[in-house]
């Protein structure tokens, strides 16, 4: 073999071994890959509608809706049991006390004088809308005596009657409790005029605080001073207060009262000066008489202004025959007249309150108390054709100090002139200085007096 050949043969590739499936042979490229699928054609043709539903459509049946179940009903609430009688029963006890210190200079002549100037103890019951309220009162001139005794009956709402002993219905100052007024004494014209304590009945109706109206009929009896013998007495009285609204307002109180009696045998009262001396002795009076007052107050804020106008009338008779039921020879009525002015500021800013004169002092703190300087003019006349008439003009001016709640330290200086001399003051002038403390004790009722 040629070198040639032996070259040719050497170059050529091996061949793989064939494998065991004799019949198996390498199969051609094109064969290799899958065939590649055809589409099927899409079906155009138009799909023809659903058959049209050719029954009647059903009839509505109404299904009766289920019955409601209640819910159970919780068991009524028994009504409220009514309080018991012990339950309802209110007792509060009353106590009242006063003393003073007095001084005075007249020519020739002084004065001193320390006195219990009064005392109360007593108290009340109120059971609902009834009220019963007793009062003994022992004083520096008198033994023990009663002083109020009443039931008060709320009938409605504004609508209330009394009856008993008790102050009529007459003017604004004496209307208010003892305890309030700023001086240590009441205005000359209203002692002289104020008909006291008398048995009777009385009914008043509040128009919503915008005015009171009272009225009385009283037998004369009772505690009413000088006053005595007084066979039947008629009293009559409007209060109005037109800014009541708005408290924040000047309160303005107004008031116009009546009393009208006829009287047997008796005397007319002792007149006495803002130091405690009588001035005018009362003088035997018969017949019919009145006592006529109109005034009021300013009220606002730590300041008030007062003012009344009273007038007396005292009819007489002298006895002819000397039988006192059997009318006697008239004599020239008793007539007297006179007013005050009073003027009050609370210099430590408490508000004055219009129901009880006094600054609003609440609890029983002194660090709470209340300062009030007060001034007072007053004057009064007294007189009949046929008797020697007086008259007098007095200044008051004082300290309050409202210690605690219901008690008051009082100090004032009085100046006094006469028309005319009187036994006890020759040169018809004087001066004085009085103090001392009022107020109440055991617990003040705010429903007596």
């Amino acid at each position: 073999m040629s070198a040639l050949a032996l070259a040719l043969l050497l170059a050529q590739p091996a061949v793989a071994p064939a494998t065991a499936d004799p019949s198996a042979t390498a199969a051609p490229p094109e064969a290799a890959a899958p065939p590649a699928t055809t589409p099927a054609p899409v079906d155009t043709s138009p799909v023809p509608p659903p058959p049209a539903e050719t029954s009647a459509a059903p009839t509505p049946v109404d299904v009766p809706a289920p019955p409601a179940i209640a819910s159970p009903t919780p068991p009524a609430a028994p009504p409220p049991a009514k309080p018991r009688l012990r339950d309802r029963i209110e007792l509060f006890p009353y106590g009242w006390i006063r003393t003073d210190a007095t001084w005075f200079s007249a020519k020739d002549e002084g004065f001193s004088n320390i006195r219990l100037g009064g005392a109360r103890i007593g108290g009340g019951v109120q059971v609902g809308p009834v009220l019963a309220f007793v009062t003994l009162e022992g004083a520096a001139a008198k033994g023990p005596q009663l002083f109020d005794a009443f039931i008060a009956w709320d009938i409605i709402k504004r609508l209330k009657i009394r009856a008993g002993q008790f102050k009529a219905p007459f003017g604004y100052r004496f209307n208010v409790p003892d305890l309030v007024d700023e001086l240590p004494m009441a205005p000359i014209s209203m002692q002289a005029a104020v008909p006291g304590r008398q048995v009777g009945g009385e009914i008043s109706y509040d128009f919503w605080k915008y005015a009171q109206l009272f009225g009385g009929v009283f037998s004369g009896i009772g505690q009413n001073r000088e006053a005595n013998n007084t066979k039947i007495a008629v009293s009559g009285k409007l209060q109005v207060q037109p800014l009541a609204f708005d408290e924040r307002l000047p309160q303005i109180v107004a008031n116009v009262s009546i009393f009208a009696y006829r009287k047997t045998n008796g005397f007319t009262p002792d007149v006495r000066t803002p130091l405690g001396l009588v001035f005018y002795h009362g003088v035997p009076a018969n017949g019919s008489s009145y006592r006529l007052t109109a005034g009021g107050g300013i009220f606002w804020r730590f300041l008030s202004l007062r003012s009344e106008y009273f007038r007396t009338r005292d009819a007489r008779e002298m006895d002819d025959d000397g039988d006192p039921e059997t009318p006697g020879n008239a004599l020239p009525p008793l007539i007297g007249q006179g007013l005050y002015i009073q003027a009050g500021v609370v210099v430590t800013g408490q508000h004055k309150r219009i129901d009880n004169l006094l600054p609003e002092v609440k609890g029983y703190r002194v660090r709470d108390s209340a300062v009030e300087l007060s001034a007072r003019y007053e004057q009064f006349r007294l007189g009949s054709d046929d008797l020697p008439g007086n008259g007098i003009q007095a200044f008051v001016g004082g300290v309050n100090w409202i210690v605690v709640q219901h008690l008051r330290l009082y100090v004032a200086g009085v100046y006094q002139r006469f028309d005319s001399m009187v036994a006890e003051v020759p040169e018809a002038r004087s001066w004085g200085i009085t103090g001392g403390l009022a107020g109440f004790f055991l617990r003040r009722s705010g429903r007596g007096d």
